[in-house]
């Protein structure tokens, strides 16, 4: 050390660049903390990294039960944890029990209420600053929430910050999702697919009604209150548009698509406004999967390779997949997932009109 000060004391032009280099890391330092306390984050010096905003729980891929997920691969939000109380604006108290499920935006927990019913709180992990892309998502799914009043749509039930972090109460529902069933069981029967189907399309369709596009159906958003015969209900409208609403060009914010690629309507890929057929291609997909145990381009595995398909080939004829499924199906299916918007079933329901025998006789997919 004293070698270094004897060399900084007959060397003034390095002992100017040192002090140079020290106010710029400590400027550096000062704007990182500034920017993470604007959004509500923290800051880890390990190896100078933001650990502010996480990596959310990791999504489960289909090869994975949540029994054989590598544990490295489980991840938390750093500032909620097992036991973290969440204060609503309501005056309402909420006990963090456990993380179960991350998204692009926020991280799920089953959590407990003053009168210890189960409830899901919905914590958003990115800084939402006012008029970002990210904290226009968030108003629009409170907004949908006020709007939205359906036994087939999973209730918001309260909402408050925590630490800068935003979250959401949401309705909790006990029996999984269907993303769970499909990933660990791979047969449902015929009945219960049109069951599931039809209750799915009654919620697509009512919020239709109201002038909500939903823009993300797929078998993680599909949730069952005990198991596949009971009440199904649809959640997760962060990313819905309401229609006659100003618009603000966020699809592609970042580079990012929303949505998920797999169930993606072409018409959104090739950056035309979301209408009502895209959630009727986005649940034509799901039907598919749970006949088929496949989604169409499944085989690229490289998302702009799914992308690419999609905009430029129709969906494959279910009965390369599961030959015996009945030719009503097949047709109906080939309809809505056809690029051709003339032949496009106009409602959820019409997707399923006149299928419930061709189902009732359709076996249970392996």
């Amino acid at each position: 050390m004293n070698e270094f000060l004897k060399l900084l004391s007959s060397h003034p032009l390095i002992a100017d660049m040192v002090m140079a280099g020290v106010l710029v890391l400590c400027l550096t330092t000062s704007v990182i903390y500034a920017i993470a306390f604007a959004q509500g984050r923290s800051i880890s010096f390990g190896l100078l990294r933001s650990v502010g905003s996480p990596k959310p729980v990791y999504r489960i891929p289909r090869i994975y039960s949540r029994t054989n997920l590598p544990t490295r691969r489980r991840m938390q939000n750093p500032v909620v944890d097992r036991g973290t109380m969440l204060h609503s604006s309501s005056g309402q108290t909420y006990r963090v029990l456990s993380a179960f499920y991350g998204g692009a935006n926020a991280t799920l927990y089953k959590a407990e209420n003053q009168d210890v019913n189960t409830v899901i709180a919905k914590i958003y992990w990115r800084g939402l600053a006012p008029n970002s892309p990210p904290w226009e998502l968030f108003q629009r799914e409170q907004r949908t929430a006020e709007i939205l009043r359906h036994r087939n749509i999973a209730s918001t039930l309260d909402r408050g910050l925590r630490l800068g972090y935003p979250f959401t109460i949401l309705e909790y529902l006990g029996g999984g999702t269907l993303r769970d069933w499909l990933s660990t069981h791979h047969s449902l029967p015929g009945r219960d697919i049109f069951s599931i189907a039809s209750q799915v399309a009654d919620a697509i369709d009512y919020a239709h009604s109201q002038g909500v596009i939903h823009r993300d159906i797929k078998p993680g958003n599909i949730l069952f209150e005990s198991n596949t015969n009971g009440r199904i209900a649809l959640s997760d409208f962060g990313i819905a548009a309401i229609l006659g609403a100003v618009e603000r060009n966020i699809t592609a914010a970042a580079g990012e698509f929303f949505g998920s690629p797999g169930y993606l309507a072409p018409e959104l890929i090739e950056g035309y406004q979301p209408t009502t057929a895209t959630d009727v291609y986005s649940f034509g997909i799901v039907i598919y999967e749970m006949i088929a145990n496949v989604v169409p381009f499944d085989e690229y595995r490289d998302v702009l390779a799914i992308i690419r398909a999609k905009v430029e080939k129709d969906a494959p004829n279910i009965h390369l997949f599961k030959p015996d499924v009945p030719i009503e199906i097949a047709t109906r299916l080939e309809a809505v997932l056809s690029r051709d918007p003339q032949i496009w079933p106009v409602t959820a329901h019409a997707v399923l009109n006149g299928l419930a025998q061709s189902f009732t006789a359709l076996r249970s997919t392996a």
